[in-house]
């Protein structure tokens, strides 16, 4: 029984260190304080605190206490990659992740993959577990990357145990020199306004989602053509959704704001469908759409609409790359994608200073 309660405390007290819950430099419970706490004889709480100290995970200091150690052990090499996405077999995932897993396959990689469903309680969770896997390195999804994440101290944690992290699609600002891969969203915003403006239109809708950055970006650049038209951006015809009020604020959002317009920016083809099925849509020229990431949504619609055409497996690609280059010991910086038509090209690829 002594045996089962100074391994338990072992394993809790080292969770709480790798997770952070006890920061770098931190002073533990005292001997007394942790036997008080749990019931164990101090005996017990010695031998724990004794294995840990073997560890490299604290130090004890005569006199003072157990403290967390500044600088954590290194890992030892594993040839797993953590991948982490909102979704993994739905809309265009599984393309960035083919692009991912050739990448790290072609090189002795194996893929560790799991999804957030964009969702910050999920994120947390899969990132603690992460912490006590055996990785060389983390590619994710920024969740609800357009709002304070509560999660950025368990990336500072990735950084202290020295596992990089790229980041693909969406990133957190916040965060210091992420490196990242992404598509031009600004530009592909008013991309694809300027197509609907070139054919003539002036009242044109825009549908878009609030809590991933990429939302707020082809909005500015949908917001920017309009101005350069010379034309304004009227909030009655906008319409903002979240991961979780997508259905309720479409139903009723979509007819109130693309009412009276001839066009509409969408923000991806997902929810151009929702426009065609909602505004009873079943002939071309009833409403044109401009939409993203040329899915099989837009390719097999009944009814044709623009859709740009994301870079979809270079972003998965990229993204692995910029990994194993990290694991080398090369320095990398972000990565921005362009969006294309099929025809040209919105910008040339360029790696960011930021």
């Amino acid at each position: 029984m002594g045996e089962h309660k100074y391994a338990e405390l072992v394993l809790r007290l080292r969770e709480e260190i790798l997770s952070g819950k006890y920061v770098s430099g931190q002073k533990l419970p005292s001997e007394n304080q942790l036997s008080e706490e749990t019931g164990y004889s101090r005996q017990t709480v010695r031998r724990a605190m004794s294995i840990l100290e073997s560890e490299g995970l604290t130090n004890r200091v005569q006199g003072s206490g157990t403290y967390v150690r500044s600088a954590l052990p290194k890992r030892e090499a594993t040839r797993n990659i953590a991948v982490v996405t909102s979704y993994i077999g739905e809309y265009i995932f599984p393309a960035i992740l083919q692009g991912i897993d050739h990448v790290l396959a072609g090189n002795g990689y194996t893929t560790l993959l799991m999804a957030t469903r964009n969702r910050v309680d999920n994120e947390r969770r899969i990132l603690q577990d992460l912490l006590h896997k055996p990785i060389d390195g983390l590619i994710v999804e920024g969740t609800k990357t357009a709002l304070p994440n509560p999660n950025i101290d368990m990336y500072d944690r990735f950084n202290e145990l020295n596992i990089p992290v790229v980041f693909f699609n969406g990133y957190y600002s916040n965060l210091k020199r992420p490196i990242y891969v992404v598509a031009d969203d600004r530009a592909g915003g008013q991309m694809a306004c300027q197509a609907l403006l070139d054919k003539g239109h002036t009242r044109i809708a825009g549908i878009f989602k609030s809590d991933d950055i990429q939302g707020h970006r082809r909005y500015a650049g949908y917001a920017e053509a309009l101005r350069l038209a010379g034309l304004t951006v009227a909030d009655d015809h906008v319409v903002w959704y979240t991961t979780e009020s997508r259905e309720g604020i479409l139903g009723s959002g979509i007819p109130q704001a693309v009412g009276g317009c001839t066009a509409v920016v969408c923000y991806n083809d997902e929810i151009a469908m929702q426009v065609l099925h909602r505004m009873g849509i079943s002939a071309p020229g009833q409403l044109d759409i401009a939409s993203f990431d040329y899915s099989t949504f837009a390719q097999f619609s009944p009814v044709p609409f623009l859709s740009l055409s994301s870079p979809k497996e270079d972003l998965g690609r990229m993204a692995a790359e910029k990994m194993l280059h990290i694991l080398q010991g090369q320095m990398e910086k972000p990565l921005i994608l362009p969006w294309s038509t099929g025809r040209e090209e919105v910008s040339a690829s360029r790696e960011s200073g930021d």
